[in-house]
């Protein structure tokens, strides 16, 4: 089987074997091949509740903050239904278990876990797709990270970063100075190489921690850096070592936010670096 394969596979039975009192909470539990919402809510329409559906919604993109690129993406359709309708639909009653807590017992059994052996699961966030008077359905999105991707990397020896946080290290050209010349009457160019000039490298992504007290420690920590001008070696994900490296600048990027669901504070950023001698 595929990676993708696998990884549905296993969310399918991770949610499939959620019991609460000795029995099975979920009925019926599928993989689905269309992540749009309507399509989604229309097919689990049609199985027994509560009903869970695992649908591959693609790859982070270039431009997210929440995850490495490339990771792919799952969404869990989760359906509730009592036909008392009213409040019980949400929240529940003695017959029926309510569409909030189908939400939590997903939530406890996926967040954070890992399937297909170096994957693990985090979840992005949470949102109604569709309901009615007797009926709900739920979207809860996750990431799927490698284990390795998920290593953060070191500046000194030190996880800048945080531990919780996700970083991109992207590394910038390795490049020479160059002086050009000609003489007049001749063709061509003449160049003296004036050897390496300093490696940009930066981290982009989300400064994650617990509570604000966290992640201002972190945010004190990368200042600090940024005014130590003692070069460093940094150390990625994938155990590559730039030697002599410096901190030029820390970048928030927009506001301080607050994770919807694990109520983690959380801060996009930028850390840029220069490899002093490449």
């Amino acid at each position: 089987m595929s990676e993708l394969g696998d990884i549905e596979s296993a969310v399918v039975a991770l949610i499939a074997a959620i019991e609460d009192g000795g029995s099975a909470v979920f009925r019926s539990v599928q993989g689905f091949s269309d992540p749009d919402r309507r399509a989604a809510s229309a097919r689990i329409g049609g199985l027994a509740a509560p009903a869970a559906l695992v649908a591959f919604t693609g790859r982070v993109r270039s431009d997210s903050a929440y995850a490495v690129v490339g990771a792919p993406k799952l969404s869990v359709f989760v359906r509730a239904e009592n036909l008392r309708g009213g409040d019980d639909v949400r929240v529940g009653d003695g017959a029926a278990v309510g569409g909030f807590q189908l939400l939590e017992f997903v939530l406890t059994a996926l967040d954070g876990v890992v399937v297909a052996t170096d994957r693990r699961l985090a979840v992005i966030d949470e949102q109604v797709a569709t309901a009615d008077e007797t009926h709900v359905v739920y979207e809860q999105r996750y990431v799927v990270e490698r284990l390795a991707e998920v290593v953060q990397p070191t500046f000194g020896g030190s996880v800048l970063a945080g531990s919780l946080s996700t970083v991109n290290v992207l590394v910038g050209e390795a490049a020479v100075a160059e002086a050009s010349f000609g003489f007049p009457g001749i063709d061509g160019e003449f160049r003296h190489r004036l050897g390496l000039r300093g490696r940009p490298i930066r981290w982009a992504g989300l400064l994650r921690a617990a509570d604000d007290a966290g992640l201002n420690a972190i945010e004190g920590g990368i200042e600090s850096a940024v005014a130590d001008p003692t070069p460093r070696d940094m150390v990625d994900a994938w155990s590559r070592t730039f030697a002599d490296c410096v901190v030029d600048s820390f970048e928030r990027r927009g506001t301080r936010q607050r994770h919807p669901i694990s109520g983690d504070a959380l801060q996009p950023f930028d850390i840029h670096f220069t490899q002093l001698n490449p």
